[in-house]
């Protein structure tokens, strides 16, 4: 099966006319991001600069953060714009075209967890399966749809592919506690090397829901009952 697109695009339209063009083309099997950071890298991606506590890279595995590097290439060009200015934002797939206005923090938070997801971090590879299907600025109700469905589909798959096998959502939990402080570490290595906070207030953005998933499992998959016409 081919992945649904190869590559997406994301336009901003930014309030005061600039507009920045933003390429991302993905590995066809492996829908890993095929970066394209400055060389030489910059500085802030360096592994050891605010690195996640439980990273479980190694200096000697690579210089640098793997999602860090992947945004290196294009956040720079956003720390002359403040997080809450209003921007118009195009989503190109070979599917179709996604156009929102959100402030630019929101439109940056889609665009770093897509990046986030395919660069190679360990902690947030969970995500590449939905990022092959990515739903720009998707609600939380669909969120969390897609999370279960992945993982469930994932766990599924991971024990055959067949018969009766057990299967839930706990270890949901674990996945998200561990991009939690992914995000946390990321916001902090993003305030010390910019000036302004549009980058940071995206990953505060992906954050908030990160933190929030493991208290509302419960929850969330009562409220989705009705959607099959069972009871809450």
């Amino acid at each position: 099966m081919s992945t649904d697109s190869n590559e997406i695009t994301y336009i901003f339209h930014l309030a005061h006319g600039q507009t920045e063009r933003i390429r991302l083309h993905f590995d066809p099997h492996s829908f890993l991001l095929r970066a394209e950071p400055p060389d030489p890298p910059a500085g802030w991606t360096r592994l050891g600069f605010h690195v996640c506590p439980h990273c479980p890279l190694t200096p000697a595995e690579g210089r640098d953060c793997p999602f860090a590097l992947a945004m290196s290439g294009f956040i720079a060009r956003f720390d002359d714009v403040y997080s809450y200015e209003p921007t118009k934002v195009e989503v190109v797939t070979d599917q179709r075209t996604v156009v929102a206005e959100r402030p630019l923090q929101d439109a940056m938070a889609s665009i770093m967890g897509l990046i986030g997801a395919t660069s190679g971090c360990p902690h947030l590879d969970f995500f590449r399966p939905m990022a092959r299907f990515h739903l720009p600025f998707a609600s939380e109700q669909e969120t969390l749809v897609r999370a279960f469905s992945i993982h469930l589909l994932g766990e599924y798959l991971r024990a055959g592919g067949e018969g009766e096998i057990a299967i839930g959502v706990q270890g949901l939990n674990t996945r998200y506690r561990a991009v939690a402080t992914v995000n946390q570490s990321m916001a902090e290595r993003l305030r010390a090397a910019f000036e302004r906070d549009a980058g940071v207030n995206a990953i505060v953005i992906l954050d908030t829901f990160a933190r929030a998933v493991p208290f509302v499992v419960e929850e969330a998959l009562r409220e989705l009952r009705p959607v099959f016409d069972l009871p809450p």
